[in-house]
């Protein structure tokens, strides 16, 4: 037990590591690739933020543990709004352009719809995968010509996030392929020892993927809120957590999905997907008629989560049935 112990807190810290490496040396090579700064900001930022959820599932899905592959991309989601935007609108309050917002918000939001219609039968099928991988790559390429038409207006808070660009190109491709080492490892790291946990400590591997797994593949983007907070641009932020959302429940859910699909229990099924549901639409309330979130709203946001949590806890042992 403690060596698995060891061995998961070793997959956390190369998965930490190798994403940093990875999202500042994806953005270094789009840049001297010429790829402009507000795709860099607006798109690639978001994908590479996403990497460490994406290898996590694949390979648990690879493996045949649907509850860290689905458990963590469910659970990310959660985590992003509930965690990552709360915090970040305790540390500044948040200020949106309304029509981008509400139309990525309500693009995650039919995104989790179609999830939840995939997942009712208990199983995300692989035709099921196909479709929510397409739905992913559509959100991308629309998101790619959007930002295209409003270049001019975006560029300026986009470039804000984009790390500073001084190594060379042979330098960036040596830290985008060490980071790309260090998140596989770590993911497998944590996949093998998260399942080896789950099963000594008797608790669904989902518990363990919705929870500290979660968490630990979401540490890119909290990074990149804290520093758009710091730099008076948390409205970014916002963007591309959402970004992050629809990646996680559409391109990693499916992919996770085409290669085995995906089981899960009815805790999963009701619980997560409830909670999910929950985070999504109390993000829209906030933001939908005045674009902004404070701190207090931060805080209520956090205190959700944490009673998320909390739940996550004690609903397997009131309902065991249901968790098994």
């Amino acid at each position: 037990m403690i060596t698995e112990l060891i061995l998961f807190a070793l997959g956390f810290i190369l998965i930490l590591k190798g994403g940093d490496l990875f999202v500042n040396s994806s953005t270094m090579i789009a840049y001297r690739l010429k790829i402009p700064r507000f795709i860099i900001g607006g798109t690639i930022v978001s994908l590479a933020t996403t990497a460490p959820e994406f290898v996590v599932s694949a390979t648990a899905s690879y493996l045949g543990d649907s509850g860290i592959a689905l458990g963590n991309a469910l659970g990310s989601a959660i985590a992003n709004i509930g965690l990552i935007v709360s915090l970040t609108a305790i540390i500044a309050p948040i200020s949106v352009e309304l029509l981008p917002f509400k139309r990525r918000a309500l693009w995650m939001l039919f995104t989790t719809v179609f999830v939840f219609i995939f997942a009712w039968n208990l199983e995300i099928s692989r035709w099921g995968g196909v479709f929510l991988v397409i739905s992913a790559l559509v959100y991308l390429l629309l998101n790619l010509v959007k930002a295209r038409s409003e270049r001019r207006k975006t560029t300026a808070k986009e470039e804000a996030i984009v790390p500073e660009m001084n190594d060379s190109m042979g330098k960036s491709i040596l830290y985008f392929g060490i980071g790309i080492v260090l998140v596989i490892s770590g993911s497998w790291l944590l996949v093998n020892s998260g399942t080896a946990i789950a099963t000594a400590l008797k608790i669904p591997s989902f518990i363990i993927g919705l929870t500290v797994v979660a968490v630990g593949t979401s540490l890119p983007e909290l990074i990149t809120a804290i520093k758009s907070a710091k730099k008076n641009v948390s409205d970014l932020s916002i963007s591309n957590i959402i970004g992050a959302n629809i990646l996680n429940l559409g391109l990693i859910t499916g992919t996770a999905a085409i290669i085995r699909p995906l089981t899960m229990d009815l805790f999963t099924k009701y619980y997560a997907f409830s909670w999910v549901f929950i985070m999504i639409i109390g993000i829209m309330l906030i933001f939908w008629k005045t674009g902004k979130m404070t701190k207090r709203h931060g805080l209520i946001m956090l205190s959700l989560y944490g009673i998320y949590v909390i739940g996550l806890l004690v609903f397997p042992l009131v309902f065991p049935e249901a968790a098994g």
